[in-house]
């Protein structure tokens, strides 16, 4: 039996709010996501306390290819650091990645693909979807949540 087969109830939820510079929130996005056959690997690396297998950072990239399994980068990535991570024993067990993709962060970029990256720089999961293009009036705020 394969890792994937073995994992596969872990699932992915990515919700993005997009906030104008008055603090207003104009659109708010909410996306599944494919957990990569490297990042169930890294997965269990985590559980094992391998060095650099725990997810540290969002990536954004610029290719609209609609996720595979195999899919290892991001095309020409911009990744910036969770502001906090946080376990969720309410329901399922679960991790929410927060982060922030400030006014000045990503400016001109047109936004296809999405992914969670591993400290050691591998991709866990990806997902695509229509285009948000990153201004210097936008803020996106958001959490990806994973579930086990």
């Amino acid at each position: 039996m394969k890792l994937q087969d073995k994992l596969s109830t872990m699932k992915g939820t990515l919700t993005i709010n997009v906030i104008n510079r008055s603090g207003e929130t104009t659109a708010t996005h909410v996306w599944n996501n494919l957990i990569t056959t490297v990042g169930y690997s890294a997965a269990a690396q985590a559980l094992a306390g391998v060095s650099g297998a725990k997810v540290a950072s969002i990536g954004m990239g610029v290719n609209a290819t609609p996720p595979k399994l195999t899919d290892t980068a991001l095309s020409s990535a911009v990744t910036k650091p969770f502001t906090t991570i946080a376990y969720n024993p309410d329901t399922t067990p679960a991790v929410q990645f927060n982060f922030t993709i400030d006014f000045l962060d990503a400016v001109g970029m047109t936004i296809f693909e999405w992914g969670l990256i591993t400290q050691d720089g591998r991709l866990f999961s990806r997902l695509t979807r229509a285009p948000i293009q990153k201004t210097n009036e936008m803020m996106l705020v958001g959490h990806w949540l994973i579930n086990m």
